[in-house]
């Protein structure tokens, strides 16, 4: 009996054993399928980091640099292995140094601090502006153990508002001088009008101030509406050749210092917006006698090649050197030189040219050699 029944504890023993093994099994089930899922999750959390367009950093209360993303090496030019381990104060100019220890004190509180736009070098030691968003690292027990920072390169924003405000300020001062001129022609003419001679040079001058004021603000303008997409180009049949001779009659008025002759055909149809390739042209003859300073020929053509027509605008001005002739149709670009910096303008007319162009489907050609003159040019579809 003794034998049966210590076979039967026996048996016992092994099913509570086997209980616990189905029970240590499922535990460890549940265990892998949550390491598994923490896996994933920090696949895609370390994907998301590294696929990021921000620098994404994390240091201790030390100020110690512990992660570092491939944005920041994008960014600041240094790789990890030279970051990691290293101060946060290596990216921080030195006369900025203060502000580390006032976002420590911030964050050591468990506050966040958003958006703060401030200065950092790469590793060439160029200064970059960043907007840093930084972020506590706490514990299961809510202490702060480190810190996490994006920071966002704004250096191109930075340059843009800094040139959006050079841009207003330009504007302000280049429409200001016409209008000063325009108001003391009109008072001086109201005094001379027995004078008929001085009055009607005044009230030619006071028309060629108008004039330049006009086609600023029309340029300014075009601007705005470009950007803000409220362009559209509406194509009809016209006479470009009429328009050629209305732009080079305005032109006429602005400068009497350049002859302007017209070389082509008497008549010549094309499929385009007639007021959008009216400002083209205006754009490319005043640009032509603003960079020909001594005065000299600018010659504007109009020739037909099979369906295409093309129109030409060429001085025997200043020209524009290779480096120049890479950037001259982006927007707010100006040629800087001796000779140009007294030239007025504020960048903008070749920009307008270039896109009421592409938006025709055609573009602007240039054809320049420093000291020697340019020549634009560019095709529409005969009509």
């Amino acid at each position: 009996m003794s034998e049966t029944k210590d076979i039967i504890e026996k048996i016992k023993g092994y099913e509570k054993r086997e209980t616990e093994l189905k029970l240590d099994n499922a535990e460890l089930r549940q265990l892998i399928r949550a390491l598994t899922l923490v896996d994933e999750k920090s696949a895609v959390l370390n994907s998301i980091i590294e696929s990021s367009d921000d620098a994404i950093i994390s240091k201790d209360l030390n100020s110690i640099i512990t992660s570092w993303n491939a944005s920041a090496t994008r960014i600041f030019g240094y790789l990890p292995d030279e970051m990691i381990g290293e101060s946060i104060l290596k990216l921080i100019p030195l006369e900025r140094h203060d502000e580390e220890p006032k976002i420590l004190s911030q964050l050591r509180q468990g506050l966040r601090v958003n958006h703060f736009e401030t200065q950092r070098l790469r590793k060439d030691g160029t200064l970059i502006h960043v907007s840093l968003t930084i972020s506590p690292i706490k514990d299961n027990y809510g202490n702060v153990v480190g810190l996490s920072k994006i920071a966002r390169d704004i250096t191109d924003k930075k340059l843009m508002q800094q040139k959006k405000d050079e841009f207003v300020s330009f504007v302000s001062h280049e429409l200001k001088t016409p209008l000063t001129s325009l108001k003391s022609y009109i008072q001086v003419a109201a005094k001379k009008t027995s004078d008929e001679i001085f009055l009607l040079k005044a009230l030619g001058r006071a028309e060629v101030q108008a004039k330049k004021m006009e086609n600023m603000i029309r340029d300014f303008l075009n601007l705005s509406r470009f950007e803000e997409g409220k362009i559209s180009i509406e194509n009809a049949v016209f006479d470009v050749v009429n328009t050629l001779d209305d732009c080079i009659a305005d032109a006429l008025v602005i400068s009497h210092k350049h002859a302007i002759n017209y070389q082509g055909l008497a008549s010549c149809k094309v499929n385009a917006d007639q007021e959008k390739i009216a400002m083209v042209i205006t754009n490319l003859i005043s640009n032509a006698q603003k960079y020909s300073p001594d005065g000299g020929d600018i010659t504007v053509s109009c020739e037909r090649h099979h369906q295409m027509v093309n129109i030409k605008v060429a001085d025997k001005g200043l020209g524009i050197s290779t480096e120049n002739q890479k950037l001259l149709f982006q927007k707010f670009h100006r040629v800087e030189t001796e000779k140009t910096k007294l030239i007025p303008g504020f960048g903008i007319g070749l920009y307008l040219v270039s896109t009421v162009l592409t938006l025709h489907g055609s573009q602007i050609v240039l054809k320049s050699e420093l000291g020697s003159g340019s020549e634009f040019s560019f095709e529409l579809p005969a009509g």
